[in-house]
């Protein structure tokens, strides 16, 4: 195996916006190529360093390349980025206003008219301390909540059972595609997983610490649940609808 031809290859398709898998084939592709090429200069007479050389050089420039290939694997990649970034953006001021900055002005609002109640939390009786205000406010068991909504679904309006279930699911659901899309390192399940935990996770620590919300272990849980989905969601598009699968590298240097 030449590593000078492997270098070369990994070093164009690496800057590529695309799934392992087509990675791999595109590397593969390119590596049949460059070895006929390089064999054809041997067949010439020249040494294999040389004919090593040859082959990238008449094969091409390596930025040319890279964007000829991208422009192949999605000729409109540019606006797409910019549209998902705006998307994005706009997905990530939403899901912050609506967790964060509204319940905030919520509690401005009721300060300004005199109402000492927080709707928020749920006040310890006859104790400020930070034990009983916790232990109120926090729950640490995975799904015990859930179950409370699900089980005692008579006692909950539908929209606070929807809001505290599907709704947990729904509003990370998002983030679980934005990321593959934006960010190369999202390719795996696991990375979605861990940022959403540490996302969600924040979120629900700044509201208890604000006194905007109480701490549940089971929004951080839907929330990544919500994420796993639409990273799945997101490939699933990819292999059946946005990206036909073979031949990339024979479509972009016909």
């Amino acid at each position: 195996m030449d590593k000078k031809i492997d270098t070369y290859i990994h070093k164009i398709v690496n800057q590529l916006n695309c799934d392992e898998e087509e990675k791999r084939e595109l590397i593969d592709e390119m590596r049949d190529h460059l070895h006929l090429l390089k064999n054809e200069y041997l067949d010439e007479g020249l040494t294999e360093e040389k004919a090593t050389q040859k082959a990238l050089e008449s094969f091409g420039e390596q930025k040319e390349l890279t964007k000829g290939l991208q422009d192949s694997l999605f000729p409109y990649y540019k606006v797409f980025k910019i549209g998902t970034w705006i998307l994005f953006v706009l997905y990530s001021f939403v899901v912050l206003f609506k967790l964060l900055f509204e319940r905030i002005i919520v509690r401005i609002f009721d300060s300004i008219h005199g109402m000492d109640w927080n709707r928020y939390i749920i006040p310890p009786e006859n104790s400020e301390g930070i034990i009983e205000f916790l232990k109120f406010n926090t729950n640490i068991i995975p799904f015990k909540n859930t179950i409370k909504y699900i089980i005692g679904s008579d006692h909950f309006n539908l929209d606070i059972i929807i809001n505290n279930t599907l709704g947990n699911i729904l509003i990370f659901l998002p983030l679980g595609i934005f990321l593959p899309l934006l960010f190369k390192k999202y390719s795996r399940v696991s990375k979605i997983i861990v940022t959403s935990i540490v996302i969600s996770f924040s979120i629900e620590t700044i509201q208890l610490v604000l006194k905007i919300g109480q701490f549940d272990i089971d929004d951080v849980i839907l929330n990544m649940i919500g994420s796993i989905f639409g990273f799945w969601l997101l490939r699933i598009l990819k292999n059946v609808i946005i990206l036909p699968k073979r031949g990339y590298f024979r479509r972009s240097t016909n």
